[in-house]
């Protein structure tokens, strides 16, 4: 896949990018600032962009040089900032992403570190996606968004975030597939492409991320526990699967008992045991292999569940009222 990218530059006095090419113009007057002002946030455990830019630069990854204003003690400086990242090329421009490292950048006067706020656009070449994300809303949206699309088109999934907790929750559902094999078994939602753009959708329509978004501000400012953030993002996962509440008739909404042939590592687990103890904070912990396990799929009708996201004491329906998969407006948790 050939791809353009786009350098921006600051011209004294202008909000430009190319003036040889229009189109990049027309993008560069919505994407980037001569100056940006900035109030002063402290990043605590936070690494300066420098090491980030010396691990990119032999990369063919895009950087830009551009002035900012501190908003610790108002002087001008400039600095290096990443306007490109292929993050299959690049894992540690992914743990920048997921620690909010990225575009951290360090006022050369005071020594105060700060977001950058420079939109920059996040590629998984290996996935053929491509995201232009904006920190903070840009002038005239339609008209960059429509730039962006006549120059990127060509690739398969085109995006846009104006929220850095999507790009986050990107990487941290790639990474749970990758590495939880359970629920690649459970998973209903497919692979490659059609897993990407079924996350795309949560992302940007799922009320939880208002959720997910304060949870990880509290977190990573230190004003909730980790424990908290782990049981909501786990809970965003089974919302993504569109897994059900977990019957504690072990019936499923097709009649059968997949509870009966509750089997990990090919072996069968009982869990009378469990029974009772069945809720959101509750894990089962294969014995074989180790892994945890928090539901099970139906091997008639391929529906999922999970006693994650609560639990009910069965699925009685009539004809004309089909149950429905959990969403975040279900109120119907168990209290166990």
């Amino acid at each position: 896949m050939n791809r353009e990218r786009i350098n921006p530059r600051s011209i004294s006095g202008k909000r430009l990018l190319d003036t040889s090419c229009s189109r990049i113009s027309r993008i560069g007057f919505g994407l980037y600032h001569k100056k940006r002002n900035f109030f002063k946030v402290t990043f605590i455990k936070v690494g300066y962009n420098r090491p980030m830019i010396n691990l990119l630069s032999n990369q063919a990854e895009a950087c830009s040089r551009e002035s900012f204003e501190c908003g610790s003690c108002g002087q001008q400086f400039e600095t290096k900032v990443i306007t490109w990242v292929d993050i299959s090329k690049t894992p540690q421009a992914k743990q920048s992403l997921l620690k909010w490292q990225f575009n951290i950048i360090q006022c050369t006067h005071c020594g105060c570190r700060h977001f950058s706020g420079t939109p920059f656009f996040f590629e998984d070449f290996e996935e053929g996606l491509l995201v232009a994300v904006f920190p903070a809303m840009p002038d005239k949206r339609g008209e960059v968004e429509q730039s962006i699309r006549e120059k990127y088109g060509y690739y398969p999934l085109l995006e846009f975030f104006y929220d850095m907790t999507q790009i986050w929750m990107l990487l941290y559902f790639q990474e749970h597939y990758k590495t939880n094999k359970n629920l690649c078994k459970l998973s209903r939602i497919g692979e490659g492409e059609k897993r990407i753009r079924t996350i795309l959708r949560f992302l940007k329509q799922n009320p939880l991320m208002i959720d997910i978004r304060e949870k990880l501000t509290e977190t990573f400012f230190g004003n909730s526990a980790e424990d908290e953030l782990l049981e909501i993002l786990g809970r965003s996962i089974y919302l993504l699967e569109e897994m059900f509440l977990w019957p504690r008739d072990g019936r499923c909404i097709c009649g059968s008992n997949f509870v009966r042939d509750f089997t990990c590592c090919e072996k069968n687990l009982d869990l009378a045991e469990h029974e009772h103890l069945l809720s959101q904070h509750y894990v089962i912990y294969c014995p074989s292999c180790k892994e945890a396990i928090s539901g099970a799929s139906c091997e008639h009708c391929g529906r999922v569940y999970t006693w994650k996201l609560g639990t009910v004491e069965s699925y009685q329906y009539d004809a004309d009222t089909e149950p429905h998969a959990a969403s975040y407006s279900d109120s119907h948790f168990s209290s166990r």
